[in-house]
């Protein structure tokens, strides 16, 4: 036998499923704007008890629905209902316990209900023929169990129990639109009862129950009224308070020609493309104020008073990627490569800008002609060593660098850049004051610094390589003043 708390959890899940569908699909729908709707079904029951073994039986059913209250697009009412039932059980047993001690187990038996109850009732639209409704509420029923000839039950007879009692009711509706005012209907109950006698034997901790299952018709009653006197029946309507004279379509709403939201007797744009996001007058929305909507502009976010083309895009003269309103060079040749500002880029800060340059690499303060490369030939020569003074680049005896180094070096690493694939070892080198190992370090310290600065100006580590030689390669007398500073240096040389 089906557990009855699962029956009961089934129904109450459909039935929240229904509400929850409603409400991401609310469609209107004049079956249930009638006030009140009749209908009869017929059926099976199945009952629940403490026999083992129940059928189907048969059942009637008849409700007047009342429905005062409308809440969008469903309607808050009563339901008023009445009906009977037949249950059919067996059981194989010969006797079985009960609470009133051993008893003789009769089968097959059948019990006749007779039920009248009310509750409250919740219909919506599903869309225009589908209502789903839902009915909570209570319902006395007057029962009397029988042997399969018609003979009442010993306990019946003897009116051991009260035969008539009270039942949790719980009823799932689905009505499907034949007419305005006919409808197929089918309808799923769940009845708890207060009782666990409807077998004529109380052997269990639970009551009995009995679900019914039926199919019939509806009828809506109510008037066809038009009360905003636009010529369509208030049962018809969907839109009920519309004002005097504004033509309507066939559900009673304004007419709204494209379709945007926005009824032609409001729209100022009428000829609004089909989706288009549209303000309170139904004119395409232009969130930037460029005088191109949204749907069309492609720069959404212009600012203000600036000139933009056809696509809302702010104009771009010379079509270099800086719009003009940024562009301190708006006759840039198509093709050339240009900075932020968009002016053509000039890698080498010769004057001579990229696309005209024919010697991209040219040594800073070097003098260029028209084409970019060096008037001198000999400032075409290449560099293989730069030499720096210990006490030029570094503060005191640090390896931290000196801020008036930096230009240098800047030049420095600009020039090895543009020498594409050159290699370069820099090598620090000190006088032979202190002891070995601090000798050694600070002359690798020291290379290190500057290596690590060009690389932070953009030269590539596998062009430089860092090498402290500490006082192994003099230059000068270490006795002297003079001979000291000349050792403390830094030479960065060309191996390739």
């Amino acid at each position: 036998m089906i557990p009855r708390i699962t029956i009961f959890t089934i129904i109450l899940i459909t039935s929240i499923n229904f509400s929850l569908y409603a409400q991401r699909a609310l469609t209107d729908n004049s079956f249930l704007s009638q006030n009140f709707i009749i209908s009869v079904e017929g059926g099976i029951s199945y009952g629940f008890s403490d026999y083992k073994n129940s059928s189907l039986g048969g059942g009637v059913h008849g409700s007047i629905e009342y429905y005062p209250v409308i809440i969008q697009d469903g309607r808050l009412g009563l339901k008023f209902f009445g009906g009977g039932q037949k249950l059919n059980f067996s059981d194989p047993r010969t006797s079985m316990s009960s609470t009133d001690g051993p008893r003789i187990v009769e089968s097959p038996i059948y019990t006749d209900i007779i039920q009248l109850g009310v509750g409250l009732t919740f219909g919506y639209a599903l869309s225009e023929k589908v209502i789903p409704a839902i009915t909570i509420g209570t319902a006395y029923l007057n029962f009397s169990p029988k042997k399969s000839d018609g003979e009442i039950l010993l306990f019946n007879s003897q009116e051991k129990y009260s035969k008539g009692i009270f039942a949790f009711a719980l009823e799932g509706n689905l009505k499907v639109k034949i007419s305005e005012r006919l409808s197929f209907n089918s309808v799923i109950g769940y009845y708890p009862t207060s009782t666990d006698y409807l077998e004529d034997v109380a052997a269990a901790q639970n009551n009995d129950t009995y679900l019914t299952a039926l199919v019939g018709l509806s009828f809506a009653l109510g008037g066809n009224f038009d009360s905003d006197k636009d010529g369509i029946p208030d049962d018809l309507d969907r839109c009920p308070d519309t004002p005097l004279g504004i033509r309507v379509d066939d559900f009673g709403c304004p007419v709204d020609s494209d379709n945007d939201g926005v009824p032609d007797h409001l729209d100022k744009c009428q000829n609004t493309p089909s989706n288009v996001k549209v303000d309170k007058d139904g004119c395409p929305i232009d969130s930037d104020s460029d005088g191109v909507a949204d749907y069309v502009d492609k720069c959404p976010d212009t600012p203000t008073l600036i000139s933009v083309d056809k696509f809302g895009c702010p104009e771009d003269s010379d079509g270099d990627g800086v719009p003009d309103y940024l562009d301190k060079c708006k006759d840039t040749p198509s093709g050339a490569e240009v900075d932020s500002k968009g002016c053509p880029k000039d890698s080498d800060g010769d004057g001579v800008p990229d696309y005209l340059d024919k010697c991209q690499g040219t040594p800073p303060n070097i003098k260029v002609n028209s084409d970019g490369c060096p008037e001198n030939p000999l400032d075409q020569e290449i560099i293989y060593q730069f030499n720096l003074r210990g006490e030029d680049t570094f503060i005191n005896s640090s390896a931290n660098l000196n801020e008036s180094i930096k230009s240098t070096l800047n030049d420095i690493a600009l020039y090895i850049k543009n020498q594409i694939g050159s290699k370069w070892r820099i090598e620090g080198h000190m006088d032979s004051q202190g002891a070995v190992y601090s000798i050694k370090k600070a002359s690798y310290d020291r290379a290190k610094a500057v290596y690590d600065y060009l690389v932070l100006l953009g030269v590539s580590t596998f062009q430089l390589e860092v090498y402290g030689l500490g006082d192994s390669f003099p230059i000068g007398n270490n006795n002297t003043f003079e001979g000291r500073n000349a050792n403390r240096r830094i030479m960065i040389i060309r191996e390739d």
